[in-house]
């Protein structure tokens, strides 16, 4: 029996069943967007459609593609942690094998969470595209000093300053947002997609013309109507938008009117106001807008076929 169990060991190690995930390659983007998220998407709701449980399918998708965004985080998150931990390392280093197998191994460790980090927001971003094709609403998801004495400043220590150096840099450049920042607000019933897509299209291009920069939206995150709209165009144009949610437990009723004034203010520089109908918070950022000189595009209603400027 013990000859038999050596010999199953001994044939799993020869063909690699043993390998930990760190020496597995991680899957192609094609393989992750389509052969596992968006097969996952159409086994799972495909057969709810035209059945009782039709009226799931948007809550489930949401949730599906909430878990790979929670993931995402939490993973990058421990990214972080194991950039701190390979920096403390590299400070406290002392030129021993114990110190040099602890840097090596986290430096290893910290290679594989950006791999798989990458990995996990191919996966959220394919999630969120199945979630909006699905449903046809916008998915809007909810260190100290290095140094170390030159003497013990081995090739270990090296390599995990440079390695943490570039990832600050990689992590700072993904945080940018670039272009010339748009506000778009409007109707919480607006319903017509083609005029918000065509309009912030064309205002889109005319800015590129004009500045020769690209355009970022910003919005209060509304998940109807206009600005959900907004969000989906800017998700299909792979135009940046930053969303700016109302603080009701600060401002209670006039939250959604501070962030007017967050989006208007001078340091954030907004090049103009587009407006698709709107209630009262709409013409409320419309006129201050307008007050402050900022250009303000008012489309009054879907039946109108050129918007106001």
């Amino acid at each position: 029996m013990a000859y038999d169990q050596a010999t199953t060991y001994e044939t799993i190690e020869l063909f690699g069943l043993t390998e930990k995930d760190a020496q597995l390659p991680i899957p192609s983007d094609d393989i992750l967007k389509d052969q596992i998220i968006r097969e996952t998407f159409e086994s799972l709701l495909g057969q709810l459609r035209n059945t009782g449980l039709e009226a799931e399918i948007e809550p489930l998708a949401h949730g599906l593609a909430t878990v790979l965004q929670r993931r995402k985080v939490a993973i990058a998150n421990e990214l972080d942690r194991t950039a701190d931990k390979i920096g403390a390392l590299a400070k406290s280093h002392d030129g021993s094998e114990i110190s040099e197998t602890s840097l090596e191994e986290a430096q290893a460790r910290f290679l594989q969470l950006r791999e798989v980090v990458g990995a996990i927001e191919t996966m959220s971003e394919a999630a969120a595209q199945c979630y909006e094709g699905e449903t046809g609403h916008a998915f809007i998801p909810a260190s100290g000093s290095r140094a170390s004495a030159r003497a013990k400043e081995t090739g270990a220590v090296f390599e995990a300053k440079q390695l943490l150096e570039q990832h600050d840099r990689e992590t700072a450049e993904k945080s940018k947002v670039q272009g010339v920042p748009l506000i778009v607000s409007g109707a919480t019933d607006w319903t017509d997609i083609d005029v918000i897509f065509s309009t912030l299209d064309k205002v889109r291009d005319r800015i590129k013309q004009n500045r020769n920069q690209d355009i970022f939206i910003c919005h209060k995150g509304g998940k109807n109507g206009a600005e959900m709209i907004a969000a989906r165009w800017a998700r299909a144009r792979g135009v940046a938008q930053a969303r700016f949610d109302p603080r009701w437990s600060a401002h209670g009723r006039a939250a959604p009117f501070k962030c007017n004034d967050e989006m208007l203010d001078d340091k954030f520089a907004p090049t103009g106001v587009v407006l698709f109908g709107g209630n009262g918070v709409a013409l409320n950022l419309g006129q201050k807008a307008e007050a402050k000189g900022l250009t303000v595009m008012r489309v009054s209603d879907k039946a109108k076929s050129k918007p106001e400027s």
